[in-house]
């Protein structure tokens, strides 16, 4: 019970079958059946079986018996549109990572080539070092044997 309940009771309305509000005094039971509704004794109606209406209210019947194969159609047309723009843009995912695969192999060929030229660098290095060592040994040595000779 909501607070327009309370506000509703003490005016003489409620809510009848449907959700309507309904005044003091008139009961659902006391109008007129309503086409189309549960308990209104008619089905809907086409146009040759319906008593003249308003342009008004023909109008509407006419869309509302038009709108579900139109939008039915349209959906489908629409349903198709995104499903095409969906397969383009995973084809163009796909390019994108096939392209980054292709990278990445690429740069992992040049990162191993770089890693096997530091290393050679590392050993000659390594090979000049002890070679220096060597040279600078071999020089103290026949600095030593001058000295002493002296």
């Amino acid at each position: 019970m909501s607070l327009g309940d309370s506000s509703r009771r003490r005016e003489g309305t409620s809510r009848g079958p449907h959700g309507i509000l309904v005044g003091a005094g008139l009961r659902p039971s006391t109008l007129p059946p309503s086409r189309g509704f549960p308990g209104g004794g008619e089905s809907v109606a086409g146009p040759e079986e319906a008593p003249a209406a308003s342009p008004l209210l023909e109008d509407l019947r006419r869309r509302l018996r038009a709108a579900p194969r139109g939008v039915s159609r349209r959906s489908r047309e629409e349903e198709a549109a995104e499903a095409a723009r969906e397969e383009q843009s995973r084809a163009r995912v796909e390019s994108a990572l096939a392209r980054l695969r292709a990278e990445l192999l690429e740069m992992h060929f040049q990162n191993c080539q770089l890693a096997r030229t530091l290393l050679d660098l590392n050993m000659k290095m390594q090979q000049l070092k002890k070679y220096e060592l060597e040279i600078a040994s071999e020089l103290q040595s026949s600095e030593d044997n001058v000295v002493n000779m002296e």
